[in-house]
């Protein structure tokens, strides 16, 4: 990933890891992508339904989960778990955002330059933000 810069390709693999959770029933409740100024990178932060007591084990379901779409699909790429951040719906940063926003399905919707319930957010691109 461009120190940065999100690129179309980095998106279009995000895009991808969101439809193999989502094939495989992981629930996905908010998927985007946020950027950290202090050390000049995006990172994509995906947020699933259920309790915080069970995030180990969602990384390693999503782990599985990708390593499955890489070998149906090797011309399909698909974004590495070492850019991806797991939290759970109750995150206070989702929930803040959930109470200004909505975004069904998969969209691409720019956020900039907000404070929401304390949280600056200086730029995310928001592909899924779901109640």
């Amino acid at each position: 990933m461009a120190s940065g810069a999100l690129v179309r390709a980095d998106i279009d693999a995000g895009i991808n890891l969101i439809r193999a959770l989502d094939e495989r029933k992981f629930g996905v409740a908010a998927a985007l992508w946020l950027y950290n100024g202090d050390v000049e990178n995006w990172r994509m932060v995906i947020a699933y339904r259920g309790a915080r007591k069970d995030l180990e084990k969602k990384y390693l379901d999503a782990a599985t989960i990708a390593a499955d779409w890489r070998k149906a699909r090797p011309d399909e790429p698909i974004l590495d778990l070492s850019k991806v951040k797991i939290t759970s719906s109750d995150d206070r940063l989702i929930a803040g955002l959930g109470t200004a926003m909505r975004v069904d399905g998969l969209g691409e919707v720019r956020f900039s330059h907000n404070t929401i319930d304390g949280i600056y957010v200086e730029d995310a691109l928001i592909h899924r933000l779901a109640a």
